[in-house]
């Protein structure tokens, strides 16, 4: 029979482990004299929506009453004060983990419906249907949508690309994304920072600012004497000199890094013996030949004989 101490103790441990597991699971919920998430998800949505139309303007003083006017509006459709807004976006601040769970979210529903609207925008576009392979190819494997806030440690996105062998000597790369800042004020001020390492034990680092919204890229020029072991990088998100609680977010989506190959000539191309390849003969307009307009022989005019007729 099983030692009544040694039971107990088994059951001690049990209910502990029980305990444990629902504390762990139960989560604290805001407060209801806040902005519930779901409903602040939907607020910074139109919200952002809304700004996306006010920079249609034509001037500054245009788009700054414009994010004013929709600003409000996008309050009173949810039947919010602007009270209770700033309130609860301090609350937020104060609880980052909260508010980054709502801007993953608001990322991911912004990041769908632009991609099902088929958004794209010049070189984004012209690169998004690339795969892993080929000359030019997307080695992107991260999420391609993400978002920042200016405060530690949501302010960052890091990552690192490891090298393989479709890497090729000479390769170059283009960083690209499609930037949107939402702020109620403050400076917009980010950073793009890519290191590579060669395989000589030597970096080459490269450096881009971003501060408005639309295409942000960093391009890397190739390095045809060394081997690319790895790639590091990062964005980060500047506070700046403003530490006020009032929204300030960047939304990160169509991430693309793109690879470009030295692209060499086919050996059916290449001249054998100095002699011109058969693409580069056909390829050939040949030059009319010069003719001097000095030495041409014009035939010489006839004289034609005009007979006189008397008129009566």
């Amino acid at each position: 029979m099983p030692n009544k101490k040694f039971i107990a103790y088994c059951v001690q441990v049990l209910l502990c482990a029980i305990v444990t597991v629902f504390i762990l699971s139960c989560k604290p919920t805001v407060p209801n004299c806040y902005i519930q998430p779901d409903d602040m998800e939907d607020i910074l949505y139109d919200y952002y929506i809304a700004q996306a139309m006010a920079v249609q303007g034509r001037d500054y003083s245009e788009i700054s009453y414009n994010k004013n006017v929709y600003y409000h509006a996008v309050l009173k459709k949810h039947g919010i004060s602007e009270a209770d807004f700033d309130s609860s976006l301090v609350y937020y601040y104060t609880n980052a983990d909260r508010l980054y769970d709502i801007y993953v979210s608001l990322s991911e529903r912004i990041g769908n419906e632009a991609m099902g609207l088929g958004a794209s925008y010049g070189e984004i576009g012209r690169y998004s249907q690339l795969t892993a392979d080929g000359d030019t190819a997307d080695i992107w494997r991260e999420s391609t949508s993400m978002v920042l806030m200016p405060m530690p440690p949501y302010n960052k996105m890091s990552f690192t690309i490891k090298a393989d062998s479709t890497f090729k000597r000479g390769d170059s790369f283009l960083f690209n994304f499609m930037t949107d800042f939402v702020y109620q004020a403050g400076s917009k001020d980010a950073v793009i920072y890519i290191v590579i390492h060669y395989d000589n034990d030597s970096v080459s680092t490269h450096v881009n600012r971003v501060g408005m919204s639309g295409i942000s890229q960093l391009r890397i020029p190739g390095n045809k004497n060394n081997d690319i072991k790895s790639i590091d990088g990062f964005i980060y998100l500047n506070r700046g000199n403003d530490d006020s609680h009032t929204l300030k977010l960047m939304f990160i989506s169509q991430v693309q890094f793109v690879r470009f190959h030295v692209v060499t000539p086919k050996e059916s191309e290449l001249p054998v013996n100095g002699s011109e390849s058969p693409k580069d003969s056909a390829d050939r307009v040949r030059p009319l030949p010069q003719t001097n307009v000095n030495d041409m022989k014009m035939p010489k005019a006839k004289v034609m004989k005009v007979q006189s007729v008397d008129r009566q």
